[in-house]
């Protein structure tokens, strides 16, 4: 199983099921819904994990990017026969809307050693 497989699985047992990488489909889920993008980091694999909340619900979208996600990422994770923590840059960015879609948004990166 390849990380991203394997992150995508692993958020999906939250409280939050709709989840795909940045890139795996045009057409944007029914909020909620999470987006994990890959960022070029040098030495780290950067991963942006965008959180789409239906407006309003800014409570639970900060409860679920600032907890939840931390909660969802302390055990390590396998990937490619390797065992891998995700870990907070400690970075976080929102809430911010997104008039298109009706939603509220928030991100948090997290990053993994890149294993060669």
């Amino acid at each position: 199983m390849t990380f991203n497989t394997s992150i995508v699985n692993r958020i999906k047992t939250g409280s939050i099921k709709n989840v795909q990488m940045f890139g795996d489909g045009m057409k944007r889920p029914v909020p909620p819904y999470v987006v994990i993008k890959p960022i070029a980091g040098g030495d780290r694999k950067l991963l942006q994990i965008i959180v789409r909340m239906t407006i309003g619900m800014q409570d639970a979208l900060e409860k679920y990017v600032l907890r939840e996600l931390s909660e969802l990422l302390d055990e390590p994770l396998e990937a490619d026969e390797n065992k891998i923590t995700a870990r907070s840059t400690g970075g976080w960015i929102g809430p911010y809307t997104d008039e298109t879609d009706n939603t509220i948004s928030m991100s948090r990166d997290f990053y993994i050693p890149i294993i060669l």
